[in-house]
């Protein structure tokens, strides 16, 4: 497939069909502003009620559901509590399947470097009202709740320029968030692609929407121009999604509530071929 940018979703889903019918199609999905609206705080984030809807059925029906998250493994699998689905946290450091949690190899290699960083930008975002999530192999520090938003990303900048060893690591913004991570190779493309290759798929679809999609995105576009094997790469186009992930994008949709409508659509297309065969 060649990507000329991403066209609206819901206006093509006859070229998505074929795809979907495949006997061995994957979903693969990022779960913040993709399958739950955002929220003025992380803990209160909830699974869109379409997704919740669809996705038991599609477990069922599918050869393979996953959600890629920043969040840790065991956050995003208790937030959601659907049995079937593989749980990828930490941006695939960690899987949980079938309720057998693994960490991948080397995702613990730089913790006293993120500790050693954290330690010096803490001072910043506790005087900026932010608050900060330790996921055992990554950071986030939230800026939605900054007292002046501008302010406090201008001094956790600046903080970041003189904290010990932080050119080792991965250290990126995202939509009000700032990340900090093992420079480990393990990333959200690099979990697409084990998720495709372990399951056996032959078609997949990758539906993101930040900063941190945009290693899966990449890995959807290198499916494409690899072969055999058919991808597609959907972008929730809101606000603060990166220019670079759209640019990556086969397909947009503008909510999480579409991508809902989506699961939805995929879950009676797969439901009918069900009946056809039988």
């Amino acid at each position: 497939m060649t990507n000329i940018g991403p066209q609206p979703l819901f206006d093509h889903l006859d070229d998505v069909a074929p795809l979907v019918a495949g006997p061995r199609f994957g979903l693969v999905l990022d779960y913040d502003g993709t399958l739950s609206d955002f929220v003025s705080a992380s803990d209160e984030a909830v699974l869109h009620p379409a997704a919740a809807e669809a996705l038991p059925s599609l477990v069922r029906q599918l050869s393979l559901v996953a959600v890629v998250s920043g969040r840790g493994g065991r956050n995003v699998a208790e937030r959601m509590n659907i049995d079937g689905i593989i749980y990828v946290g930490n941006h695939g450091a960690e899987y949980i399947s079938d309720g057998e949690y693994r960490v991948v190899d080397g995702a613990g290699e730089a913790r006293d470097r993120i500790d050693a960083v954290l330690k010096h930008v803490i001072p910043v975002a506790e005087d900026e009202g932010l608050f900060w999530e330790d996921k055992g192999f990554s950071v986030t520090i939230h800026t939605r709740k900054a007292r002046d938003l501008e302010k406090a990303e201008r001094r956790l900048e600046s903080a970041l320029e003189t904290a010990p060893e932080v050119n080792t690591l991965d250290v990126f913004w995202g939509n009000l968030v700032l990340e900090i991570r093992g420079r480990t190779g393990l990333h959200k493309g690099h979990a697409v692609r084990a998720l495709a290759r372990d399951h056996s798929l032959e078609s997949l679809i990758f539906i993101g929407d930040d900063t941190t999609d945009i290693d899966g995105m990449r890995a959807v576009r290198d499916i494409q121009n690899d072969g055999p094997l058919e991808a597609i790469g959907i972008v929730v186009n809101h606000d603060g999604t990166p220019q670079g992930l759209i640019d990556l994008a086969d397909y947009s949709v503008s909510s999480v509530s579409e991508v809902g409508k989506f699961l939805l659509w995929i879950d009676e297309s797969a439901s009918q071929r069900r009946k056809l065969i039988r």
